[in-house]
């Protein structure tokens, strides 16, 4: 299974409980843990939701994901019969209406989609078939996509590394042009080059493996 077929699978699951749209994020860092991006649907408004969404929750919110196996929402209203499942209530991260997964693998390798927006609506069993389909992907997202133990591969140029840096912090390729002085064409190809250098899918892909190799901070 690719990436492309993962983020396909995970579109189908968003539809499936009348989500808008969603985020999978890494929870990697230690002493400051952060979210990571990895998947999430293909458009310029999504990654810098994403985008944006790791970058204010607080370290407290983040260190809850990896101690936590609950799901945590807000704005949906669950069933009253519980015996089986349980999940947390929490103050609004965005939007109306939201599902938090944490995820683990065998490996204590951590991360949390994010199922945002729509008319969310969940049954009990839904929910548990749900969260087990996410544990899955996220094992096999990482079966394909490993940590990195080294930095091996293609050198990346300084400038190329200073593109991919604004795109995490969330800049558009007109700003990051405009930034460092280059023409629009420019700053998109030094971020094709990256992404085609880290064997990444897309830029946002390419954010994540950067962070993860410690290419980027």
């Amino acid at each position: 299974m690719t990436l492309s077929d993962m983020a396909v699978e995970l579109q189908e699951l968003t539809e499936s409980v009348s989500a808008a749209r969603f985020h999978l994020y890494l929870v990697n860092g230690l002493g400051k843990p952060r979210l990571t991006p990895c998947l999430e649907q293909t458009d310029t408004q999504s990654h810098t939701e994403a985008l944006e969404l790791a970058g204010r929750l607080s370290k407290r919110f983040v260190d809850k994901l990896s101690e936590t196996f609950h799901p945590l929402l807000w704005g949906i209203a669950m069933p009253e019969e519980t015996f089986g499942v349980h999940w947390e209530e929490i103050p609004p991260l965005e939007g109306e209406r939201g599902l938090v997964l944490p995820l683990a693998t065998d490996q204590r390798h951590h991360g949390a989609i994010f199922f945002l927006g729509g008319g969310i609506c969940l049954e009990r069993d839904a929910l548990l078939d749900l969260h087990s389909r996410c544990h899955a992907l996220f094992t096999r997202f990482l079966e394909h996509d490993p940590l990195p133990g080294g930095t091996s591969g293609p050198a990346i140029s300084r400038r190329e590394l200073q593109c991919l840096k604004l795109t995490a912090n969330g800049l558009t390729s007109d700003e990051i042009a405009k930034r460092l002085g280059l023409s629009v064409h420019t700053a998109n190809q030094y971020l094709a080059n990256t992404t085609q250098k880290l064997n990444a899918v897309n830029r946002v892909h390419a954010v994540a493996k950067a962070l993860r190799k410690g290419l980027i901070d």
